[in-house]
């Protein structure tokens, strides 16, 4: 026996998923965060998952954490410094001078995670080409570090002028700190991010800096709680790219598991995508605190670079701090289980983006909250059961749940509760379906040729009419979709992502030195993977960042396997035409073409796992009938409950329907009709709808 195990720490729920590796039989876990410690919660979850179990046989512990993201959103990071090139201490703050609001006349930009007294110089120059300007100046260098050390820096970045291009002082500067201050944490951008672009490359810098020690603490704490148990086997974590690395890779880069969890989830949904024979979904995760969806075309899911994290206006692009990284292409908006509803200062009902969160967590957790949230107009619309919430392991309380919403809701806009929960749960739902077109929009796309792909703890309560508002005919409910972001860590590949920047017009470039850049950044991804990965296991993908020469923004452009040395500008100009055109409509011929950056992933399976899908127990009728709203009839219906493991694929019904797991609620109205398919997926078809994928 080999057993593989995934946990991921959402912010209300962590999620567990123990597989055998060779039969591919699933055990599942889902626990409330312990917020003070999250490694608790992680402990205390693989105790009751293993319980009884051969700790010795676990191979490989998957995990995915919200630490780096929380650590830079709260401001809870180590102090500080940052050094760079003479003349430039304030790029970090002056960023790219540019108003996310045109409109706003008080406008706030995100605070630097290093304050000026701890952004300090050095006296340097390297040129863009790479060339030497200017010599180091290393007995200066000396003091300043000297300086910062009494200032009680915990934590250095060094960003220099064009050290992508050349990296020699850089080396230097490490060197003189490694001299004076041996174990203080050093991020060099050189290693950091490898990229042109000065305030992109220095603000993913200072939040690897920043939650570097941080990182390093809480994953010692998490081996030496699992050690505790009697867990031993591999630590790696998940990656924002959607792959996933060693413990040593996330210790000393950070900043590439900012977004772990919602990464892990997508990739579940494009596993049971494949399954199914679907082509083209929408992945939509809901949990307690956000929903994230992700397109998945042909099982790949898009992956972009850029990426902000704190945002002054949440969700507000060019209001965050950047991090140049790649992550999965997620939109992100603050909806789930704990978003709260409030009356607005113009007094409209507005839902979210604050969250209950898991402490105190909604009104009807019985924890002490006070306030309303989408878990408890769900619970008062008959969508939850008070008595299985968690397999029954956590009980409800509908009365605290319509309290709160009659309080809060209700008697300010003078409706009563069922209108009020209505309320909140809709417009959470439109608020995801108004994100959601933006979303695959900007992305060419039309929504109503996908199939929405629907997990997390909420995800199914919500996916049915978050479909139809979203002309969406078909929706897909993986096996254990509470728990489907841990899954996906299972299934994950091993991956590491390099990247070059390499400026040259397409009719000027040297393709076979392309080839050679290529070949250096994949002896980089060899030396970053983990030891038990055998480099001639790796397969690898190849892009490059390009555009029309004078723009201003890139466009990342797909390359073949086969040498560049082989290809013409033609070719070139051909694969780019190819992506530009589905992006904008139309291509310019009479504009010359540049390569910017070159990225390269390298890729290693984990090995063929099978899971093993629920195939039911033969037992298909109804556990009882629940009157839930349905607004297809715009009112309360007699809905037939079912319980999941009871499904056998084959099974077929017309909704009203309200399919149960210990993990999440699957709610099918009027216009739905529901079939298991041979993986245990649950897949509802709407009338009316158009579109397939």
């Amino acid at each position: 026996m080999a057993l593989s195990l995934g946990s991921d720490i959402g912010g209300t729920f962590t999620d567990f998923a123990l597989v055998d590796t060779e039969t591919g039989d699933i055990r599942i876990h889902k626990r409330l965060t312990t917020p003070s410690d999250p490694s608790e919660a992680v402990e205390n979850g693989v105790a009751a998952l293993m319980n009884g179990g051969d700790h010795a046989a676990l191979s490989t512990h998957i995990h995915g954490t919200t630490l780096v993201i929380n650590a830079v959103i709260e401001r809870k990071g180590a102090r500080t410094g940052l050094i760079t090139t003479e003349g430039f201490r304030d790029v970090i703050e002056i960023g790219r001078e540019k108003r996310y609001d045109g409109w706003d006349l008080k406008i706030d930009f995100p605070v630097p995670l290093v304050e000026r007294a701890l952004r300090l110089e050095a006296a340097e120059r390297i040129h863009a080409d790479g060339k030497v300007l200017k010599a180091l100046d290393r007995e200066a260098l000396r003091e300043t570090i000297a300086h910062l050390m009494r200032e009680g820096v915990e934590s250095l970045a060094v960003c220099l002028l064009h050290a992508y291009k050349n990296p020699i002082h850089e080396q230097a500067v490490h060197a003189l700190i490694r001299e004076i201050a041996a174990d203080l944490p050093v991020s060099l951008s050189s290693e950091v991010l490898p990229e042109i672009n000065e305030y992109e490359r220095v603000s993913t810098t200072v939040v690897n800096a920043y939650s570097k020690p941080a990182a390093a603490r809480y994953l010692t704490r998490l081996e030496d709680r699992m050690m505790g148990v009697g867990v031993g086997g591999e630590l790696l974590l998940m990656q924002s790219s959607g792959g996933i690395n060693s413990s040593a890779t996330a210790r000393e880069f950070p900043v590439r598991i900012i977004e772990s969890g919602p990464a892990a989830g997508a990739l579940g949904a494009a596993h049971y995508a494949r399954l199914a024979g679907l082509s083209h979904v929408l992945s939509f995760d809901m949990g307690g605190t956000t929903a994230k969806m992700c397109l998945v075309q042909d099982g790949r899911v898009s992956r972009t670079t850029e990426f902000e994290v704190a945002h002054v206006h949440r969700f507000k692009r060019g209001s965050g701090i950047p991090v140049r990284v790649p992550v999965l292409d997620l939109m992100e908006i603050g909806a789930g289980g704990g978003s709260l509803a409030h009356i607005s200062e113009v007094g409209t009902l507005q839902v979210g983006p604050e969250s209950a969160g898991a402490d105190p967590g909604p009104a009807c957790y019985g924890q002490g909250g006070t306030q309303p949230s989408v878990s408890d107009a769900d619970l008062v619309l008959g969508y939850l059961d008070p008595a299985h919430f968690l397999g029954a392991e956590m009980s409800l309380d509908k009365a605290a749940a319509e309290a709160a919403i009659a309080n809060t809701v209700g008697e300010p806009l003078g409706l009563d509760v069922t209108e009020a929960a209505f309320g909140i749960h809709g417009i959470v739902n439109e608020n995801m379906a108004a994100a959601a077109k933006v979303y695959v929009t900007e992305h060419g796309e039309d929504p109503a040729f996908y199939t929405l792909v629907a997990f997390g703890g909420c995800g199914p309560v919500h996916a049915v009419d978050l479909a139809r508002r979203l002309g969406i005919s078909r929706v897909l409910i993986p096996p254990r979709a509470g728990v489907a972001s841990a899954i996906g860590m299972v299934v994950a590949p091993v991956s590491y992502d390099t990247v070059r920047t390499n400026r040259v017009r397409v009719a000027a470039a040297d393709f076979g030195s392309l080839d050679t850049l290529f070949a250096a950044m994949a002896s980089e991804c060899q030396e970053r993977m983990p030891d038990s990965v055998d480099p001639e296991a790796l397969s690898y993908e190849r892009s490059a960042d390009m555009r029309y020469v004078g723009q201003g923004y890139n466009v990342a452009i797909p390359l073949p396997d086969a040498l560049l040395a082989d290809a013409t500008a033609d070719d070139v100009r051909g694969w780019f035409d190819e992506t530009y055109r589905k992006l904008y409509g139309r291509t310019y011929d009479d504009l010359e073409l540049e390569f910017i950056n070159l990225r390269l992933t390298a890729t290693a399976s984990m090995g063929d796992i099978s899971l093993v899908a629920e195939t039911g127990d033969g037992t298909a009728d109804p556990i009882g009938r629940r009157q839930a709203y349905c607004p297809v009839a715009g009112g309360f219906l007699d809905h037939a409950v079912y319980e999941r493991a009871h499904l056998s694929p084959g099974f077929e019904c017309s909704g009203p329907v309200i399919v149960q797991e210990n993990e999440s609620t699957t709610i099918i109205g009027s216009d739905g009709q529901l079939k298991v398919d041979a993986y245990g997926s649950l897949l509802v078809e709407l009338a009316g709808r158009g579109g397939t994928a």
